[in-house]
């Protein structure tokens, strides 16, 4: 399927956006660090069979453009509830991986008369403070991490991300090697933002009015324990763990996880 490629404008901010046509329910699938909207690709395109799938860039990713080059978690969220208004979508359903998912869980929490459900795939979260130690601990190795992640050529992307991810489709390949160009075009100092000031997750998820769909993973980032926080923090969540997968569940076990989506998912 060909997605439109379209911007929304507000305080000088270009947010970029991928979508179909149609007038069915609207779907916003929000991505990860360093990845783009179109890494949701082969998720986006069996959803759009019953949805009308809108796919952002976040701030500092993509095509999107910042005019002060700022990033935070809050920001972020505050991008996409101004697009959701500003598009007069009716309270669409929200899905977001990583660093999207916790995008998602504070527009669901600070803005709930925007969204009517969500599902969170392996969310970065973390209920206990970080000391001023650690968190610049975290800083350094993230920017040494993320130096690694994006360099090299397209080929080189494309080979290193085969040889490391032996799971993964070429559709899936193919936008994840372009969305690392395209940050590393962009400004990759500025995602240590994400750790600057992080939400009261507690508070977040006691906040939530709308159902969610919790997705893990047996060797992803979200632990039990956080995921069993979750559910017991949140008014009405669904928990499911898949086995044989990481922190990118939909990329190594599609299948199961789009079985899990549609069953939660409304028409």
């Amino acid at each position: 399927m060909e997605w439109k490629s379209d911007y929304f404008t507000y305080a000088e901010n270009k947010i970029h956006y991928f979508h179909g046509d149609g007038d069915k329910n609207p779907l916003i699938l929000l991505h990860g660090a360093m990845d783009n909207g179109l890494c949701w690709s082969p998720v986006a395109q069996k959803l759009s069979e019953n949805y009308r799938v809108i796919m952002p860039d976040a701030r500092g990713h993509g095509l999107t453009e910042i005019l002060d080059n700022s990033l935070s978690i809050d920001l972020m969220a505050k991008d996409i509830a101004m697009f959701i208004q500003n598009l007069k979508l009716e309270t669409p359903q929200i899905m977001g991986h990583s660093m999207g998912a916790q995008m998602t869980a504070l527009i669901a929490s600070k803005y709930p008369e925007l969204v009517s459900r969500i599902v969170l795939e392996d969310p970065v979260i973390r209920f206990n403070k970080i000391s001023k130690l650690r968190k610049g601990l975290f800083k350094f190795l993230a920017k040494i991490i993320v130096s690694i992640l994006i360099k090299g050529s397209y080929e080189k992307l494309i080979k290193r991300g085969r040889k490391q991810n032996p799971k993964w489709s070429d559709e899936e390949l193919q936008p994840w090697a372009e969305s690392k160009i395209l940050f590393r075009e962009n400004n990759p100092k500025i995602l240590k933002g994400i750790l600057d000031n992080p939400p009261d997750w507690k508070d977040v998820f006691q906040k939530i009015a709308c159902p969610i769909l919790l997705i893990t993973s047996d060797k992803g980032i979200t632990s039990d324990k956080t995921a069993r926080s979750i559910v017991d923090l949140s008014k009405e969540c669904k928990w499911i763990k898949i086995e044989g997968a990481g922190h990118n569940i939909r990329r190594e076990q599609f299948e199961r996880f789009m079985q899990e989506i549609q069953d939660f998912l409304v028409p």
